[in-house]
């Protein structure tokens, strides 16, 4: 190690002037370096902790619920939606079968009204036939005998026949 103190400076230009040796002592002096105290580091300021990100994570996991709940209800909306579509369609189906059912109950209780006034009609109808029978088959048997007291040549008979005829026929 060289000391600057004692170390002659170097002219610019060595090769101009000759070599001259050094005007001091021929053997250098050694001298101690100055006590210099070990460096020590500056003092650091200690590291801040971390954030903590509490915050963060608890929004999170509220964004991911979030998320999750609305999902869920979405598609509890979409079934119900689709469900109550489905009972709609149900509903009109059964309303329809009961009109349908009405109509052809009003339609059946008209075709009774009319069987009934169709079946007192054929009584009625029955009746005078029946009536009609009998008054034709006192007709038939005063032309009976009429025909027999002709057959006869019984000209009383005859007489009683013809009235009968007259008033059956």
């Amino acid at each position: 190690m060289t000391n600057p103190v004692f170390d002659p400076q170097q002219p610019a230009n060595t090769s101009a002037q000759p070599e001259i040796p050094p005007a001091g002592p021929e053997f250098e002096v050694y001298t101690p370096p100055v006590f210099t105290p070990p460096e020590q580091p500056a003092m650091v300021a200690p590291v801040p902790p971390k954030p903590k990100r509490t915050g963060i994570i608890v929004l999170s996991i509220f964004m991911v619920l979030l998320f999750g709940t609305a999902a869920t209800f979405g598609a509890l909306f979409f079934v119900e939606k689709k469900h109550t579509a489905d009972l709609s369609t149900q509903i009109e189906g059964k309303d329809r079968e009961i009109t349908d059912l009405t109509r052809k109950a009003k339609e059946s209780k008209e075709d009774a009204v009319r069987a009934a006034d169709l079946q007192k009609q054929a009584e009625t109808a029955q009746k005078k036939a029946e009536a009609d029978a009998a008054t034709s088959q006192q007709c038939r048997d005063a032309a009976r005998a009429l025909r027999a007291a002709a057959i006869a040549n019984d000209q009383g008979k005859g007489e009683t026949a013809a009235r009968d005829v007259f008033t059956h026929c």
